[in-house]
């Protein structure tokens, strides 16, 4: 079976938090609670659903693989000191921890003080440079200049960096491109490009219809074609499952394998 979702990157996801105040407009978690009667609104996600979750018996395991912290929430000045407590467990465990977040710069340059670096790779959220893109979509979440600064503070401090264009917010993806790449590790960083997943099903209520048309132009087949064939020889661009999906590649049939 070709592998999906967080398991492209990973054997194991980690949450520790119900909600999440970014509040994403096309965020798939709230859909989902949305969806199973978590919350009964989606207004309640990141607001009055915002509290933290017991603390997963799986982070105090070692995994044979790279673990996802976290996926179904981020890391913010709100949560920030129950997710370090399960960050510190998934590393006495001995695990290699994937920590996928759009990035707060003073949640940043403490994590760069505590974490070890061999064992801790950063993959910072970036779809678009444009901020006003970024504050449609991801209305709570810090603009694209401080996740280029986090980008940038987490590479020069020698930990492994990668970003994530998933999903992807901009036409100007050789912008983004050449903004994000001095600052992912050479050789083995890499930029992941993935659509927008299931729009018309996970968009919150009340988003604008221009925007919604505007973001499925481009992830047509042909926009993405158009994107692959500008960037296939680029070592370090990776493409997520729905790319994989549109553009005819292999996918891996075991989690972990694609970093």
């Amino acid at each position: 079976m070709a592998i999906s979702g967080t398991k492209e990157w990973s054997v194991k996801s980690i949450n520790c938090w119900l909600g999440c105040e970014h509040r994403c407009r096309y965020c798939y978690a709230r859909a989902n609670a949305l969806r199973f009667g978590k919350i009964k609104s989606a207004g309640e996600w990141g607001t009055t659903y915002n509290r933290p979750a017991r603390p997963p018996a799986s982070a105090k395991r070692l995994h044979a693989g790279p673990v996802m912290f976290p996926s179904t929430h981020d890391i913010t000045p709100e949560n920030l000191d129950v997710c370090l407590l399960v960050l510190r467990t998934l590393l006495n465990a001995g695990n290699e921890v994937l920590l996928v977040t759009k990035p707060h710069a003073a949640i940043i340059k403490q994590l760069c003080v505590g974490c070890d670096r061999d064992r801790v790779q950063f993959r910072f959220t970036i779809g678009s440079l444009d901020a006003a893109e970024s504050a449609y979509w991801e209305p709570f979440a810090p603009p694209p200049a401080e996740r280029l600064y986090c980008l940038a503070y987490a590479h020069y401090h020698g930990f492994r960096t990668s970003v994530s264009a998933e999903p992807l917010l901009t036409a100007d993806v050789g912008r983004l491109i050449d903004a994000v790449d001095p600052y992912v590790t050479a050789e083995t960083g890499t930029i992941w490009l993935g659509a927008m997943n299931r729009i018309r099903q996970r968009v919150i209520e009340g988003t604008d219809e221009e925007e919604i048309e505007r973001i499925e132009r481009l992830q047509t087949p042909e926009a993405i074609r158009s994107i692959y064939e500008v960037l296939k020889d680029h070592p370090g661009i990776r493409w997520k499952e729905s790319y994989k999906k549109s553009l005819g590649l292999d996918r891996p049939d075991r989690p972990g394998l694609d970093t």
